[in-house]
């Protein structure tokens, strides 16, 4: 992954930390899946950053719900991906081109913001699948798990995680800490895969629960609410989960399992697709959550105006 996408052998050349000697030996053969990539993501980059500026602020700004940070902290990290991550990729790739050659300033961003974000991508995924499944198995107790001065230090603690794990790689243990950061990512597939199974085990079951005649009506409000949150975050895990699984298997695939791929433009395709993901996840924020897009509205009246 990142870096190692470039790499067909044992290369000589200047070391560049802890990141392998990336070999060019094969860029003719990579070279128009590079251009085609990297102009790919030259139109996606402003556009993640951008609208994701725009959603983090309308929910920081005006919707503080639990549900509503934990996907301003989703957001957040397609920010960074938007402005670090993809002009790295882009960089890499059409320098890899026409020089044969990629400075290790450009090595060193793009490996470990890819690392960061995803990383951060994966465990919030984990908790706001986690969060919804409390919503609507405890209901009246939710306030007791989730509150929003709990989610902000869940955001914290996600963030610190994975600028801890980011960093062990230059401690000298870059393959190990590369292992933790997917495991740690495999993990955090399971939560949100077993999460939102059991979200949909309880919505059934409390569908065909009976309520009393007098909490009918209230319930009946208060379950349509939940289930259309619900339905909205199962969205955006959905698709996040589907662009990003290819990257996940092929890095497994190739540094885990330790088995050679027969090109590497399997990495520029699955990276490629993964950091789409920054681009679809605010069209799905405004076209799902009624809430956000008319915060999103009145922002950019509100800038336009002026």
């Amino acid at each position: 992954m990142a870096d190692n996408a470039s790499t067909d052998s044992l290369a000589s050349g200047p070391s560049c930390y802890h990141l392998p000697d990336p070999s060019f030996d094969k860029v003719s053969e990579r070279y128009t899946m590079n251009l085609a990539t990297a102009i790919i993501n030259i139109t996606g980059a402003p556009f993640a950053a951008v609208f994701n500026v725009l959603i983090v602020y309308a929910i920081v700004s005006r919707l503080r719900t639990p549900s509503n940070l934990l996907i301003a902290c989703l957001a957040l990290s397609d920010v960074f991906v938007g402005l670090a991550v993809q002009p790295g990729y882009i960089t890499y790739r059409l320098m890899e081109n026409q020089l044969r050659s990629v400075p290790c300033f450009v090595r060193v961003v793009y490996a470990n913001a890819f690392y960061l974000c995803c990383g951060v991508s994966f465990m919030t995924l984990a908790a706001v699948s986690y969060e919804r499944f409390v919503a609507v198995r405890l209901q009246a107790r939710y306030n007791d798990v989730f509150s929003s001065k709990r989610v902000l230090k869940y955001m914290a603690a996600i963030w610190i995680v994975n600028i801890i794990l980011t960093s062990l790689q230059w401690a000298g243990i870059n393959r190990v800490s590369r292992g933790m950061h997917l495991i740690a990512w495999f993990i955090c597939l399971l939560v949100a895969g077993a999460a939102n199974i059991g979200i949909v085990l309880t919505l059934l079951w409390n569908r065909r629960r009976i309520q009393p005649h007098h909490v009918q009506l209230r319930e009946q409000i208060r379950r349509r609410r939940e289930t259309k949150l619900t339905r909205t975050i199962a969205f955006i895990v959905g698709v996040y989960l589907m662009l990003n699984m290819p990257v996940l298997f092929v890095t497994i695939y190739h540094q885990i399992l330790r088995q050679d791929i027969k090109t590497y433009n399997h990495y520029s395709w699955t990276e490629t697709l993964a950091f789409l993901n920054s681009c679809t996840n605010p069209l799905i924020c405004v076209w799902k959550s009624r809430q956000i897009r008319q915060a999103v509205i009145a922002i950019l009246e509100g800038i336009f105006c002026r």
